[in-house]
């Protein structure tokens, strides 16, 4: 496996879901102690695969997941995969899932913000890393392209850049 086949935003996206991966397992929260008498009981403590908001942590995780395998099956692994899914790259599905994992994970903490544990920081840092990554993939591939005015596969009324019609 060559890591040079790797561009930057493929790169990004291959780390953030494998940091997200690893991160998932820790713990995301932990309940406060309770002291009796001489005896202390420790609080809960729960990973991303576990309440609170489990389904938007694990639809966030299984995400990161999809992104990271594809990236480095597709150009380590030499898979063939399609340049395109219709007119759209996969830069822009890198992007959408990307940001929807970071929204996700933002929602399950503003959902929750006591008792949150350093892992699940990380986390929502990995998420963001994985929607940085979609769009750098998409600029690299020159996927934005199709939502450009003007761009390709656009209807005209940019400026420049496009050879007139022939009379």
């Amino acid at each position: 496996m060559d890591l040079k086949k790797l561009t930057p935003g493929e790169m990004t996206i291959a780390i953030s879901g494998v940091v997200l991966l690893i991160f998932s397992f820790f713990p995301w929260y932990k309940g406060p102690s309770v002291t009796l008498g001489n005896v202390t009981i420790g609080g809960a403590s729960f990973s991303g695969w576990e309440k609170p908001n489990a389904l938007l942590s694990i639809i966030a995780i299984l995400i990161g997941i999809v992104m990271a395998a594809h990236v480095i099956v597709n150009k380590l692994a030499r898979v063939e995969m399609p340049e395109r899914l219709g007119s759209l790259g996969w830069g822009v599905f890198y992007l959408a899932g990307g940001v929807i994992a970071f929204v996700f994970l933002l929602i399950k903490w503003l959902g929750n913000t006591d008792y949150t544990k350093f892992a699940l920081y990380i986390s929502i840092l990995a998420s963001l890393g994985l929607a940085v990554g979609g769009f750098l993939t998409s600029k690299e591939r020159g996927d934005l392209a199709v939502f450009q005015k003007g761009g390709a596969g656009g209807t005209g009324g940019g400026t420049g850049g496009g050879t007139p019609p022939s009379a």
